[in-house]
């Protein structure tokens, strides 16, 4: 990485702080390498594909709660999927109920390149290909903090401010037969997953799948998350160079909060790209995430 601007101190420390938040596997030096070898672009693709696994915590609406009704499971998992979903309606953090791929698993440098091994190693294909989530149901904690795993996972489009439940499937959604057909359970969540789209798409529409409906690159990164990588490059040179006007920085901060000494840098909260002083308390949003 020899680009001056991304040699820029206020640069460099974002690049550094998105390489040590990223869980690389193997978590060792050549892995680290790999990532402080890649041009700003190629890793906030890496940065947003591993955080979009993520979801923002705020309290949400909750739809679909019907699509549960007939599932014969509901009786054994009432409470579970009760806890959970307050938790959802509350804005508690709900990354105790992630899959721990999302936790463990944000990049492989085998997952890309010419001897790539898989391209899915360090990607959620549901997530990629559908825009869906899953999550676990425990009721307790395990002691490193995430819930207690359960063979059924709840599938739901989770937006800045709505939970759409989708269903309740076990793990051979995840799964193949040998043959390489679909599980009966994997068929069932295509099936889901395809009445919904087909309940937002206007007549007619022609609809391609992937995270936001923009399909997915042959790097197994939705376009989406491609074009937000894109945007926030593109935003970052913008504004980067106005970060030395103390009149423009003063002028970023609320009127009750101007420092006498302000000090941005650049910082995701989530997915949300924004400048923050965190003497200040002080975190202004440029671009919203997608949750």
């Amino acid at each position: 990485m020899t680009d001056e601007f991304e040699s820029r101190p206020r640069i460099k420390t974002f690049r550094e702080n998105a390489i040590k938040a990223i869980p690389c596997f193997p978590n060792d030096k050549a892995t680290r390498t790999s990532l402080q070898s890649k041009n700003l672009t190629n890793l906030l693709i890496t940065f947003i594909a591993w955080r979009l696994r993520h979801v923002r915590q705020t309290p949400r609406r909750i739809l679909g709660r019907e699509r549960l009704a007939n599932d014969p499971r509901i009786s054994n998992l009432t409470p579970n999927i009760d806890a959970f979903l307050n938790a959802v309606e509350v804005g508690d953090d709900l990354t105790p109920y992630l899959s721990l791929g999302a936790v463990k698993e944000g990049y492989t440098p085998s997952s890309e390149g010419a001897n790539r091994h898989d391209s899915w190693a360090d990607k959620d294909l549901l997530l990629n290909v559908m825009g869906l989530h899953h999550f676990h149901l425990g009721l307790t904690k395990e002691a490193k903090g995430h819930s207690v795993r359960t063979n059924e996972v709840l599938f739901a489009s989770v937006t800045r401010d709505v939970f759409e439940i989708i269903g309740l499937f076990d793990h051979d959604a995840f799964e193949r037969k040998d043959d390489g057909s679909m599980t009966p359970e994997r068929t069932r969540l295509w099936s889901a997953y395809q009445s919904l789209k087909a309940s937002q798409n206007l007549p007619g529409q022609l609809s391609i799948g992937g995270f936001g409906g923009l399909g997915v690159t042959m790097s197994s990164h939705p376009v989406a998350v491609v074009r937000a990588a894109q945007e926030h490059t593109r935003i970052i040179h913008q504004i980067e160079p106005q970060l030395d006007d103390l009149q423009y920085v003063r002028g970023l901060y609320p009127s009750s909060n101007v420092p006498s000494k302000p000090k941005l840098r650049w910082c995701y909260n989530n997915l949300d790209l924004g400048v923050c002083d965190e003497k200040a308390g002080f975190f202004g949003v440029i671009s919203k995430g997608p949750n």
